[in-house]
């Protein structure tokens, strides 16, 4: 059962990392308008496609998911 809990933390730090990016693209095309060219929506929302089809990332020292640290043990996941 190790490897489920590791497979479902992976899962549920992936849907929060992509749900991030959501909220940012959503921030974006919102501050912006029509500003922003259709071809930059697409290039935004390409980036949150991207994050959810790979189901692994590279870390980062500089990276905004750091300033989070997202504790997952603290939910019962061991």
């Amino acid at each position: 059962m190790k490897w489920l809990d590791a497979v479902f933390e992976g899962v549920l730090r992936s849907s929060c990392q992509a749900a991030v990016l959501i909220g940012l693209v959503l921030l974006l095309q919102w501050l912006f308008g029509r500003q922003l060219a259709p071809r930059w929506r697409y290039a935004l929302w390409l980036l949150v496609l991207v994050r959810l089809t790979l189901p692994i990332s590279s870390r980062s020292p500089c990276s905004l998911y750091n300033l989070a640290s997202l504790d997952f043990h603290g939910i019962g996941i061991s």
